[in-house]
């Protein structure tokens, strides 16, 4: 099969001459260890660029990409602490991170590319370097996605068209199985193909950018319990999605196909095996056979990962488009004080409260459980991923309570956020929060009162922040002058930032 992947326009007659001596890029590199990540990047950005845009032997071109790959995936790395837990729209140190980043993996992937059109046209193919050229380039790739999920930007297509391209390849050749050794660890083509499709099917811009590399991370360790097939008939459709090799689209999940797949074009992925074993990872650390000191974020992200790699979650209510503007507040002290005004706030001593300034927002559509809403262009940039919000139209007296549940970023710092509501009001209330044992000190939070509701069956809830919640934990409430003791029963939500607990007041 014909090779049409993504590449850069070669230059006929380039006025600087691409370095690939080894022994030359090594000592360059070695001189500029001490740089700064972006200054790192900007000049193997340059390089690499020089070398992607001229004729080289595929030979060469491995040689000086080999050599220049260790530093710029360090380098990327570093790059990516910049905008790896950064609030939405990325402010713009953040978003030069992010871009380095990105640019940097797509020269890479572009030189391994090149490196492969060029074996695959020569005459008489010799030695493992096609191999070797496509677990690199598929690699570069899905680090590239990988990017574009933290920052929530959908990846263009054409890096599925490539993705599977290179696959088919590897599958022409018998070598898709093939152990390579990747730096310091042995991997496969299959393996690496495998682990960009879960990846897509994480439904990424509903995470955290922690949980995407997490989710990242943990998923490298459980390849094997995930497989590709040909296609065939199924008993179950559940764990089963379909690949089309032809296509730039990533799977999609069997039970959302309205034809049977074509076994001339298509492939499966099967899960069933993986997430069997996410239940029994997951089983282990809810019953504390685990140890874990990020215990109940890895019992959050299993349950999504199986909900979303098991049986695809379906829309549970229809969007209907509406036009409108809104306020929004962002976290608990912030919806305490533009919801409750005249309560007063824990702030240390000598220290003033600044005003709240809503930000505005366009709605885009609605349902019964939430709305999509768009940034306004001076709307703050303090959006994350399970943000609790309080938002407000003009016709409106009360604030409603909200979580982000994903996020989709665009250019110019254009943002469409998924709410999904909470309650359509709130009341305040100052919690002294009993310490979990008796060498540690308890501590007053201001937290948000959520009312029964008997219309939506709705038990009465606290909002506090996230680490609150704990079995038989009590609370003392302070509210409108009054005191009152709670007993947290039962956790509702939690997210990054926050807990929803059902409480009992304790006569």
């Amino acid at each position: 099969m014909a090779l049409i992947l993504n590449l850069p326009i070669l230059k006929e007659n380039p006025v600087i001459v691409a370095e690939t001596r080894p022994q030359k890029i090594s000592l360059y590199l070695t001189s500029l260890r001490a740089q700064n990540p972006q200054e790192l990047a900007s000049y193997l950005l340059s390089e690499l660029t020089t070398l992607n845009r001229q004729k080289v032997s595929p030979t060469n071109r491995i040689q000086a990409l080999d050599t220049y790959r260790p530093m710029l995936i360090n380098t990327c790395h570093a790059l990516a602490e910049h905008y790896s837990d950064a609030a939405l729209p990325l402010h713009s140190q953040e978003k030069a991170a992010a871009s380095a980043a990105e640019s940097l993996w797509l020269e890479l992937g572009y030189g391994y590319k090149l490196a492969l059109v060029d074996l695959q046209n020569q005459l008489f193919k010799i030695g493992n370097n096609t191999a070797h050229c496509i677990q690199h380039a598929m690699h570069a790739i899905a680090e590239q996605a990988l990017v574009y999920y933290q920052t929530y930007v959908t990846p263009p297509s054409h890096l599925w068209g490539d993705l599977h391209q290179l696959y088919f390849c590897a599958v022409q050749l018998g070598v898709q199985n093939q152990t390579l050794l990747d730096i310091d660890q042995q991997t496969t083509i299959e393996n690496t193909y495998v682990h960009a499709l879960l990846m897509s099917l994480a439904d990424t811009q509903h995470l955290s950018q922690q949980n995407i590399r997490l989710a990242a991370t943990f998923l490298a360790n459980h390849l094997k319990e995930a497989h590709i097939s040909a296609v065939a008939p199924l008993e179950s459709t559940a764990g089963a999605f379909v690949i089309d090799l032809k296509s730039n689209q990533p799977p999609v999940a069997f039970s959302k196909r309205q034809t049977f797949p074509d076994p001339a074009t298509d492939i499966l992925l099967l899960t069933i095996d993986l997430v069997r074993a996410l239940h029994l990872q997951l089983s282990n650390l809810q019953n504390n056979q685990l140890v874990s000191t990020t215990r109940e974020n890895e019992i959050d992200l299993l349950t999504y990962l199986i909900m979303h790699w098991g049986i695809t979650p379906k829309r549970l209510f229809r969007r209907l488009p509406k036009n409108g503007d809104l306020e929004l507040v962002t976290g608990i002290a912030d919806i305490q004080q533009v919801s409750n005004p005249n309560m007063a706030i824990n702030q240390p001593e000598g220290k003033q409260i600044k005003p709240i300034l809503p930000s505005r927002w366009q709605i885009l559509n609605i349902s019964a459980s939430g709305m999509s809403i768009r940034r306004h262009p001076t709307a703050e940039k303090n959006i994350r991923i399970g943000s609790l919000v309080g938002i407000k139209t003009k016709n409106e007296a009360q604030w409603s309570l909200a979580v982000v549940r994903w996020a989709n970023c665009k250019s110019r710092d254009k943002l469409d956020i998924g709410l999904e509501l909470i309650a359509p009001q709130t009341d305040c209330a100052t919690a002294s929060i009993a310490a979990p044992t008796a060498d540690q000190q308890g501590r007053n939070e201001t937290v948000l009162l959520v009312p029964e509701n008997t219309a939506t069956k709705q038990t009465a809830s606290i909002i506090v922040p996230r680490g609150t919640y704990a079995t038989a934990r009590q609370l003392t409430l302070k509210h409108k002058n009054e005191i009152q003791y709670a007993l947290l029963t039962k956790l509702i939500d939690r997210t990054q930032h926050f807990e929803q607990v059902q409480y009992s007041v304790i006569e």
